[in-house]
């Protein structure tokens, strides 16, 4: 077999057994790799309604039929699980250098099931696969983990997947870390692990991956590689990475300060300029196989964080923890990344949360009688590294803020959800798309909550218009571009999703893909895959094998109670104006957005009244048994839709 290592391995941690099986013809051809056989596997094993710190649930990790090969950037790893952040999908995509081991070692899937009576850590190592005792691991911080596994396996190159404190206190968005600063985010893959009494994944791999034409699959990782490099945000990325985007987005007036409360006009942004930021890096680092090399190690060479050193720090929790929380200090920033990155919890949700509690304070709605005394005052940079930790330990507030912003809200009342912004239970991220239309469509129809990253209309953000002819050749239609339309958004964010859901699937960077104006699209993606596998795919059939991910993915969703009356920006993005900035006074309109979203359920096949994919749909794209099942289970709850 090429390009596939051909077997999935099964983990009952609940009866400590290991079983290797088939990665079926059918899985690999229709679903590929990665997020697409991870949301298949969840769909046929995960029950609705089941509780996703419950046994019953399933964590996934995947890789693809390109992963761990030449090409370049195919180093990422797809983890997949019920959300406990959320409710539904869950999944986050990692880069780094465990994928590819794990390829290597000869697997394509593991699945995780049920729950270990103590804690213990799998290790693999080529065919040999055993559960390990890690209660000699549990509450130690991802760097000790890391070096107790690699001293007790005696070989410090196996790469290593974990959890920290805030996955074993089943913190809702914690997160998995491998290779240090790679972290598999957002949706509390960590927690579901945790939850499992699984500490670590530790996996060493030696056998590499085959291709079927392995001259033509030089040729066009080759050719990719110089058009990567050439590419017109290379110069810039290659040296500073995400860091560039915050600057940037105050620049175009779209950047968020104290929770949401300011836009654009930040009177410290230059603090956090690219140039700024760079005088922390101390080395640059690359996921395997990348010649981008975005990431970077740091160090703080003086103050109160004198001799901090770790890896990071990227644009989210940049604006997250910093002008979200009216943090004007950058060496700020650095020492709660390292908290997250060492404890791990997600940057990006942790940063959020925080915010919307400073709000909370600030309003009124918790008193210090309710912090334990820490006043959350804006750039109070004390209060963020207590009240982290306290989310991080599940300590007083911290316990509520430990299960997100959207439940914590629930929790203290007094119209606190008026103050947070989230789709279908995730957060926005910190960027404010009420003027940015396809970006906002393409949050409120991700399977997995609000989401850049699952779609969003790339042309729209970089404040420069796309060419007509240039539109026309990527989504068919000229129509649409100004970013403040409603108008003919749908083919726009279908043609966004697709790519980012086969970049999921392949394992391959987005910003090395035309979602970010690179070098990969569609096209690229199929001869690669042809020259992998040998399987007779083209541009076309990639398109097809996105909407059959995606319509699963949103069959799954349906199952778990989401309509169309879920496909909506809660709270304040939706119900208040831009409050400052070029752009103030602009905001949302209910009728507009809704008829936007009609269109877009007229592109993709679902129906208008409630947003369930239709028979039609599903049938087209081969999914007969899905139709079928989801029919029957319709029938059943008709009266909910």
């Amino acid at each position: 077999m090429h390009g596939w290592a051909g077997k999935i391995l099964r983990v009952d941690l609940s009866n400590h057994k290991v079983k290797k099986e088939s990665f079926s013809e059918y899985l690999r051809f229709n679903y590929l790799g990665g997020r697409g056989v991870n949301s298949r596997i969840l769909y046929e094993e995960v029950k609705p309604g089941i509780n996703p710190l419950g046994m019953e649930n399933r964590l996934i990790f995947g890789v693809s039929p390109l992963t761990g090969t030449g090409l370049v950037n195919s180093g990422r790893c797809h983890v997949t699980a019920k959300s406990p952040l959320t409710g539904i999908l869950g999944d986050s995509n990692s880069g780094g250098h465990f994928g590819p081991e794990l390829k290597w070692a000869g697997y394509d899937h593991i699945v995780f099931e049920g729950r270990a009576e103590r804690p213990v850590y799998l290790w693999v190592d080529d065919e040999n696969v055993e559960l390990r005792d890690a209660h000699h691991l549990w509450g130690k911080i991802i760097p000790e983990t890391y070096q107790m596994i690699w001293k007790e396996l005696g070989d410090p190159r196996i790469r290593i997947a974990a959890i920290g404190p805030a996955g074993e206190n089943l913190v809702r968005f914690a997160c998995i870390i491998n290779d240090y600063g790679n972290a598999f985010g957002k949706t509390g893959m960590g927690a579901v692990m945790g939850s499992k009494n699984l500490k670590a994944i530790a996996v060493r791999g030696t056998r590499g991956v085959s291709v079927a034409y392995p001259e033509r699959f030089r040729t066009l990782a080759y050719d990719l590689m110089k058009r990567i490099q050439q590419g017109f945000y290379y110069p810039v990325f290659s040296k500073y990475g995400t860091v560039t985007y915050l600057s940037f987005y105050d620049r175009i007036g779209r950047s968020l300060a104290k929770n949401g409360q300011q836009v654009g006009g930040i009177d410290y942004i230059q603090r956090y300029t690219a140039e700024k930021m760079n005088r922390y890096f101390s080395k640059n680092m690359s996921c395997f196989g990348c010649p981008v090399h975005c990431k970077h190690q740091f160090e703080v060479k003086k103050g109160q964080f004198s001799g901090l050193k770790g890896h990071g720090v990227e644009f989210c929790i940049m604006s997250s923890h910093g002008p979200s929380c009216g943090q004007s200090d950058p060496e700020v920033v650095f020492k709660l990344n390292q908290i997250c990155n060492e404890y791990g919890v997600c940057g990006d949700t942790s940063g959020i949360t925080v915010a919307a509690a400073f709000e909370w304070y600030q309003r009124g709605l918790i008193g210090k009688e309710d912090t334990d005394g820490i006043a959350l005052e804006w750039g109070n940079a004390e209060a963020q590294i207590q009240m982290l930790y306290k989310i991080i330990r599940r300590e007083g507030l911290g316990d509520i803020l430990a299960d997100g912003s959207v439940i914590a809200a629930k929790k203290i009342g007094k119209g606190a959800e008026k103050f947070i912004s989230h789709v279908k239970g995730a957060d926005l991220d910190q960027v404010d798309i009420r003027t940015l239309k396809g970006c906002a469509l393409s949050d409120v129809v991700s399977s997995r909550g609000a989401d850049p990253q699952r779609g969003w209309s790339s042309h729209e953000v970089v404040n420069k218009p796309l060419l007509p002819e240039k539109a026309k050749e990527m989504f068919g239609t000229d129509k649409g571009l100004d970013p403040n339309s409603y108008e003919e958004k749908g083919e726009a964010v279908s043609f966004y999703s697709s790519i980012c859901t086969m970049s999921d699937t392949l394992g391959i960077c987005k910003f090395n893909t035309k979602w970010t104006g690179s070098a990969i699209g569609l096209k690229e993606m199929a001869d690669l895959v042809f020259a992998a596998t040998s399987l007779q795919i083209d541009e076309h059939g990639l398109f097809r094998a996105a909407a059959r991910i995606n319509n699963v993915e949103r069959v799954y969703l349906v199952k778990e109670g989401i309509t169309r009356r879920d496909d909506t920006i809660h709270g304040r993005m939706m119900d208040e104006p831009v409050p400052s900035g070029p752009f103030k006074g602009e905001r949302l309109d209910k009728d507009k957005f809704s008829r936007m979203l009609d269109e877009y359920y007229e592109v993709v096949g679902w129906d208008r009244k409630t947003g369930i994919p239709t028979r039609a749909t599903l049938d087209s794209l081969g999914l007969k048994d899905v139709a079928d099942d989801l029919e029957k289970w319709l029938s059943l709850s008709k009266n909910n839709y």
